[in-house]
């Protein structure tokens, strides 16, 4: 969608990108992807640097809802190393490897996409892995990395695949 101001037109990711408040940007730019995968009906259908946002952001709403656990319990666990290579992408070092660290603890590796063998692994879960996931979310919540800007500038480099 296009928005005509004095003779030209700004797309709605241009508009997102004007916004004063970084976390105003990221909701913008979150609601417009997350509508436009609703539109086409799977976010797998978007480009690679559009994936890589709403994977990072599905890990940051989960991990602020329920923790780590929560994440590789429900259907966002599908998408554990597409995580990891979304802060990769990003240059998000610190979360890279928080990340590879809860990972690398979990009890079956490649982490299943299937939730039913996800959720087996983790109904067993020693309680050794829970307590380290409890400090990978710490470690999270009380990181000084600049997620926010990081995706607003892997945004601007890849703004051409963010048109809607």
């Amino acid at each position: 969608m296009q928005i005509k101001i004095k003779y030209f037109f700004l797309t709605e990711i241009d508009f997102a990108l004007h916004q004063n408040q970084g976390t105003e940007i990221i909701e913008l730019i979150g609601t417009v992807l997350w509508n436009k995968a609703s539109e086409i009906n799977d976010f797998s259908e978007l480009s690679q640097p559009e994936q890589t946002f709403i994977y990072i952001d599905i890990f940051e709403s989960e991990l602020v809802n329920g923790g780590v656990f929560n994440f590789f319990y429900n259907t966002s666990g599908t998408y554990a190393h597409e995580v990891l290579e979304a802060y990769e992408a990003i240059g998000a070092k610190e979360s890279v490897e928080l990340v590879n660290q809860a990972i690398k603890s979990f009890p079956e590796l490649p982490v299943p996409k299937d939730i039913i063998f996800r959720r087996f692994f983790m109904a067993n879960l020693d309680d050794s892995i829970a307590s380290k996931w409890n400090v990978i979310e710490d470690s999270f919540l009380n990181s000084k990395e600049d997620i926010v800007n990081l995706l607003i500038d892997y945004i601007k480099t890849h703004k051409s695949t963010f048109e809607y």
